[in-house]
């Protein structure tokens, strides 16, 4: 099998999976949302943003530095593992402390602290889940890890199911998700013991947690700056604002996976051909792939964008429609979600850039969301959002091309090229609007346009040629 099917494979595989898990998370939280108040959603989502904020931190990017361990660094593959889980639980004791500490201090009501506790175990232990996972995710083996957090995502859709039918309130549904969690990690401390011999030296320890500082400062970053607006958000406007917020941002979320998966897959790829020293790999993955990430996500971008009102009001009811106008914001962000240059310099071990990169995102996104909020309400929080994906674009691009000589000009030149795209789709949509052409055969008619043009004027032979060795058509 060629590298390029091998890819392929594993990215079927791992989107599945993801897709999976996406699905039913945003299909659980469609129910919750309908189920709940306003008020009471609102409040379940603050101490959802703020238990997922601090458990971030029991990770600080021990798992993609020990992916990195187990693929630069095989024959420490028991040491490496070990670690990093008692690492893990070290975190985890001390963040989970910090969290329950710092609660005294945010004026939340009782409720919202308690749901907060609650679900700081449930988060955590879902970072000890991606932990195993890594395991199998550096040996390249993606079904095991793929089948066991689909199993997970469904047995938690049941539970919440099942809550609703015996009309249970926002505790019960948090207590099942905690159930569940700890089964499956059971289940793969069990499983792990059968792939791993815990081995304890003293040197390769200080070594792992070297090469965890790197991946630590990006990931305490990222954090700052990807989870903290919902909780910023509640100290302004309170929690019932938070709800909305969340109703809109989860759509950007679900559509993270797909570049974040990329990134699981050809990562140990990308680290074998830094060793090997192979340079024309790098090139030709940012060529590829900021291609193809460029036209699905214009194409998310404009669908998002004009049927915003629409989605939200079908998904989530009418009472949450003022998540609607948010999501119009956010759907500006799509195109700078999907960024190739992010996971080239990662590949490039180059983690020092992107932690630079983050500081300055992270200083940008606290003030940006603390002035915006106070001048737009929580739209502002959205416009933080896409100046914040915006930034972390362009400036992993002016990195990449400045320190590892990657071209860029062709890749910008197909960008200009689906901007306009997207103009004459969103032109062709005004004119057919005036004319009373209902919703879904508007959709038809943007959808053909966008994919028309984007075959005429983005497309080439190299490109069939490409997707027929991907697949396996062609060696």
């Amino acid at each position: 099998m060629t590298t390029k099917a091998k890819i392929f494979r594993d990215t079927i595989t791992v989107n599945s999976a993801s897709m999976i898990e996406k699905v039913f998370f945003f299909v659980i939280n469609i129910i919750i949302a309908r189920y709940l108040s306003v008020e009471h959603f609102g409040e379940y989502s603050t101490a959802l943003s703020y238990a997922t904020f601090f458990s971030f931190l029991t990770d600080i990017g021990i798992n993609g530095a020990l992916i990195r361990a187990l693929n630069l660094e095989k024959q420490y593959e028991n040491e490496h593992f070990t670690n990093a889980f008692y690492l893990k639980i070290s975190l985890s004791v001390i963040v989970y402390s910090l969290m329950a500490f710092s609660l005294f201090w945010t004026g939340y009501n009782r409720d919202v602290i308690n749901l907060t506790l609650i679900l700081g175990l449930v988060r955590i232990g879902n970072e000890f889940m991606r932990t195993y996972y890594a395991v199998d995710e550096a040996r390249q083996q993606f079904i095991f890890p793929s089948v066991v957090n689909s199993i997970y995502v469904l047995l938690f859709f049941a539970g919440v199911v099942a809550v609703i039918l015996f009309k249970g309130n926002y505790y019960h549904i948090c207590l099942v998700r905690l159930v569940v969690v700890y089964f499956f990690i059971f289940f793969l401390t069990a499983n792990i013991f059968k792939k791993i011999k815990f081995t304890f030296k003293k040197n390769l320890c200080k070594s792992f947690i070297k090469q965890v500082v790197p991946f630590a400062i990006i990931s305490v970053l990222s954090n700052l700056t990807f989870i903290i607006n919902p909780i910023i958000i509640s100290f302004i406007l309170g929690t019932t604002k938070v709800g909305f917020f969340n109703n809109s941002i989860v759509f950007i979320d679900t559509l993270a996976i797909i570049p974040i998966n990329l990134r699981r897959i050809l990562m140990p790829a990308l680290y074998t051909a830094l060793e090997e020293k192979d340079e024309s790999k790098f090139q030709f993955s940012f060529d590829i792939m900021s291609k193809y990430f460029g036209i699905v996500s214009f194409y998310i971008m404009l669908i998002l964008f004009l049927y915003s009102d629409f989605i939200v009001t079908l998904i989530f009811g009418k009472k949450y429609i003022e998540s609607a106008y948010i999501l119009k914001i956010l759907s500006l962000a799509t195109p700078f979600l999907f960024n190739i240059a992010s996971i080239i310099l990662t590949g490039k071990d180059r983690q020092d850039i992107f932690a630079r990169i983050m500081i300055v995102a992270t200083i940008v996104n606290i003030f940006a969301n603390i002035i915006f909020i106070h001048l737009f309400d929580v739209k502002g929080a959205a416009i933080a959002v896409v100046l914040i994906y915006a930034l972390i674009f362009f400036m992993s691009h002016y990195y990449l091309r400045k320190l590892e000589k990657i071209k860029m000009v062709p890749a910008f030149r197909k960008y200009l090229h689906m901007g306009a795209i997207v103009f004459v789709s969103c032109l062709l949509f005004e004119i057919l609007s005036y004319k009373n052409l209902n919703i879904y055969s508007l959709f038809i008619v943007v959808t053909l346009t966008y994919g028309l043009l984007s075959i005429a004027f983005l497309m080439d032979r190299d490109d069939l040629r490409i997707i027929k060795q991907t697949v396996g058509l062609k060696s």
